[in-house]
């Protein structure tokens, strides 16, 4: 794997099948992924909650009234810069960096023209169009409602979590991957029964329903570039506007190489640091990475499972991190009826909720090097510090828990609370129960034992 500092990682193609077309095609899709991290490097600026999206000296205010005249400026494809006389205006992406994209487009596009495959050469042109013209709507729209193909490419302004200010401006990102098939039925055989689980909605009428439009795929993926180099994601669902998910579904990926990474020097070194020795002695390393690999899945499932319509309006700044925990939550609540039905063994749900703390230490150790993933390392913490209130876990030389099934309803509670305010809770609501649950001083409670991998 090349330097995480860089935003570009390369994963090892060990046991990847492809044709001698094939190969030449996903050779060109690496250079396009390549290609976008000069892009994603000037946008990214930890320092400033903006990032380099806005000017440094504008105010959040300044930046809302400028908006009230101007709407482009809030939008997630504009770079809000000053003017001669000192007035905010946007720029949008595709003119912003035209000269990089149109160098990116000519990669993909010579892509399209070495692919067999029909519906992929179309879905790379629109894609290439989209970066060039803005239009990302109309490459979702055909990416979405294309037959999976063995070869998934994923480029353009994507994620929102560099704008610490507004969590509105999209990064570029990119991604190349290869469909591990067998893993690829798991996931979707576990999708189906998480989504058939599902019984009480809450707000219907706000509930965005699109679960009969949704697909997961495992990828070997072979490289990362710009945001999600950065963040090394183990997994992502896309797209993000709720209104298109409503309209056309999403796609879960799980990235295959980048999760046996995260869980060979985080999530399962993380097992033995903050839990007690005794307890340890029940998990054995391939049942731990069954139940982690899961979380992956029923964290990106949780989040087509719960959208609705008018959230992020009602809780603002406060919304990536009920999001987030939210998702994750109620995934592990959904496996009690896989339980039930005997599709997962009590072990197994013991592993995935193990695996569930040890993760959100993780996000923790990511939020050190990298500030704009608080949203995670606060919803985790909310998470951890519910368990200890409620007595549903304990800490005395490490985690335990008391019983499972007292942690499980505490899970159960916890789940049915955040999409609560997901669903009708309002900002005030949100604020409270973030002051009340989210300190991270749980985390660095643990810090001497996680100085390694710090």
């Amino acid at each position: 794997m090349t330097p995480r500092k860089t935003p570009v990682v390369k994963f090892p193609s060990k046991g990847i099948k492809l044709s001698t077309s094939e190969k030449r095609v996903v050779e060109k899709l690496v250079l396009a992924a390549k290609s976008i991290a000069p892009i994603y490097a000037k946008q990214e600026n930890n320092s400033n909650n903006g990032a380099n999206f806005y000017p440094r000296d504008a105010t959040r205010t300044q930046i809302l009234e400028a908006s009230k005249k101007n709407p482009e400026i809030l939008s997630p494809y504009t770079v809000v810069e000053r003017d001669k006389s000192g007035k905010l205006i946007a720029i949008p992406y595709h003119i912003k960096f035209q000269a990089q994209l149109k160098k990116t487009a000519g990669y993909i596009r010579e892509a399209a023209k070495l692919t067999d495959n029909k519906d992929f050469a179309k879905r790379l042109e629109v894609q290439a169009h989209a970066l060039l013209d803005g239009n990302y709507e109309a490459s979702d729209i055909y990416w979405l409602s294309m037959k999976p193909y063995k070869v998934s490419f994923v480029i353009g302004p994507l994620e929102r979590y560099l704008d610490r200010l507004f969590f509105t401006k999209c990064a570029y990102q990119a991604w190349v991957g290869v469909m591990d098939e067998k893993l690829t039925d798991d996931a979707t055989q576990f999708k189906n029964y998480i989504i058939g689980a599902r019984r009480r909605v809450l707000a219907p009428s706000e509930k965005v329903d699109f679960l009969e439009k949704l697909q997961i795929r495992v990828d070997k993926t072979l490289i990362f570039s710009g945001l999600i180099s950065k963040f090394m994601f183990t997994s992502a669902n896309l797209p993000n506007d709720v209104n298109l998910m409503e309209k056309c579904g999403s796609r879960l990926t799980i990235f295959e190489p980048s999760f046996d990474i995260k869980f060979n020097t985080e999530h399962h070194p993380i097992f033995h640091a903050v839990f007690e020795e005794k307890f340890q002695e029940g998990y054995p390393v391939d049942v731990l990475k069954l139940g982690s690999l899961r979380n992956s899945f029923l964290n990106e499932i949780g989040h087509s499972v719960q959208r609705y319509r008018n959230a992020e309006a009602r809780l603002k700044e406060y919304f990536p991190i009920f999001d987030e925990i939210s998702s994750s939550v109620y995934g592990i609540k959904s496996c009690g009826a896989l339980l039930l039905k005997d599709v997962i063994s009590q072990k197994e749900l013991e592993a995935i909720m193990v695996m569930f703390i040890s993760r959100a230490f993780s996000w923790w150790l990511t939020y050190l090097r990298e500030p704009s993933v608080i949203q995670y390392a606060q919803g985790f913490a909310i998470a951890i510090n519910y368990f200890l209130e409620n007595g549903a876990i304990r800490e005395s030389g490490g985690f335990s828990w008391p019983n499972f099934t007292k942690l499980f309803v505490s899970i159960d509670e916890l789940a049915n609370t955040l999409e609560r305010i997901l669903a009708v809770g309002s900002y005030e609501d949100a604020q409270q129960f973030v002051e009340k649950h989210a300190s991270l001083k749980i985390f660095e409670r643990f810090q001497s034992n996680l100085k390694e991998l710090v």
